[in-house]
């Protein structure tokens, strides 16, 4: 009987927060005798009033739909507890992991290591610049990111510092900028005034090999180094919230140990 009224318990749960029957209508998404007939049946299934309905005006809730609201929804908080709890402590063997370019290597032996020691069936290892890295972990689609900087301003509780990073200019011809495009992008008219022309990739390869083949200035990143040391930039290793917090245990303690 209680399952047949899963949607209706969903909307008294957010009915009863305000005040009369009207009132909650207009935050439910439903017109007023829509509502009604959805609290009609609910009482009639489990037998009991959830509205008082002697006020001259407006009906007021009863204390028994405030407590059985207050029930469902303590009741959906522990199922979805226990849900994420399950997913969390599953057994993982299959993680999505998501690098800059210029950090590949280290991303690359991390991928070994899971095979080695972590019980790694599967690894997907996406190479992506700025954006797109931020943009597929934000979104959920990457387990863990290899990054110099986080995604967002919130804090991560599952983010660790593993490694240190040198840049390098490289000036082979001052008329062309060659850049990422999230270099692009933060480049200040002071700047790309100084060169005729950009060239603009967001592959690091590429890049590389046209400074090196055709020429021009621009920044490339070197000597990404796990462990501690001293660099222009910090290498993180940031992990999903959703990630299992014993999987993580073990990914700290690979870095750390």
């Amino acid at each position: 009987m209680i399952q047949n009224l899963t949607y209706e318990l969903s909307v008294l749960a957010k009915a009863v927060q305000h005040k009369n029957l009207s009132a909650a209508a207009v935050h439910v998404g439903l017109s007023q005798p829509q509502l009604s007939r959805l609290i009609h049946k609910i009482e009639s299934e489990l037998n009991i009033v959830l509205l008082d309905r002697s006020a001259r005006r407006k009906s007021g809730w009863t204390a028994l739909a405030q407590d059985l609201a207050l029930t469902y929804t303590k009741g959906i908080g522990r199922l979805e507890t226990e849900i994420v709890s399950l997913a969390q402590e599953r057994e993982v063997t299959e993680l999505h992991i998501g690098t800059l370019e210029g950090l590949s290597q280290i991303a690359m032996q991390f991928a070994k290591d899971c095979f080695d020691h972590l019980k790694m069936k599967v690894i997907y290892l996406d190479v992506l610049d700025f954006k797109d890295l931020d943009s597929q972990f934000l979104s959920g689609n990457l387990d863990l990111i290899f990054t110099v900087r986080s995604p967002s301003k919130q804090k991560y509780s599952h983010m660790i510092e593993v490694g240190y990073q040198q840049m390098e200019k490289v000036t082979t011809d001052k008329n062309i900028y060659v850049v990422s495009p999230y270099e692009f992008t933060g480049f200040d008219k002071k700047t790309t005034e100084q060169a005729t022309s950009a060239f603009v990739s967001n592959s690091l390869a590429v890049r590389e090999q046209w400074l090196k083949s055709i020429g021009g200035t621009g920044i490339l990143p070197v000597d990404a180094k796990t462990g501690r040391g001293k660099g222009q930039y910090t290498i993180y290793l940031i992990g999903s919230d959703l990630i299992s917090p014993t999987l993580w245990g073990k990914i700290e303690d690979h870095f750390q140990g």
